[in-house]
């Protein structure tokens, strides 16, 4: 007796992977050029950093990319304390679900209840 869901691996025909990934590249465009724009006076303190952004000519899009002192201190502290550390001790772990579901709750807690 056949299954009730037929499995069908057939490969997507070409004009509908193009279609789709042509609508993915629109939708980000249009999430860019359009949405984003649109909700920046709407984002709390967002124009404050737009507007320091502009004034000091920053490059925003490499600002994560820079080889900055601090960045590489920082890499070598937290490359040290995963070394010296319990493995059993981080990962996916209950205290690390029950932070990023409390960071979580604040976050939403903050977005509701602080004057804009």
């Amino acid at each position: 007796m056949e299954s009730a869901i037929a499995t069908d691996n057939r490969p997507m025909p070409r004009v509908k992977a193009w279609g789709i990934l042509g609508l993915t590249f629109l939708s980000l465009w249009l999430f860019a050029v359009v949405v984003g724009p649109w909700l920046q006076p709407y984002i709390f303190s967002m124009d404050d950093i737009v507007q320091v952004i502009e004034e000091n000519d920053i490059d925003s899009g490499a600002y994560f990319y820079t080889e900055i002192e601090g960045a590489y201190t920082g890499e070598k502290y937290l490359r040290q304390s995963l070394d010296m550390g319990a493995p059993d001790a981080f990962g996916l772990t209950w205290p690390f679900i029950s932070g990023i579901v409390t960071c979580l709750l604040m976050l939403c807690v903050g977005f509701r209840y602080l004057p804009e």
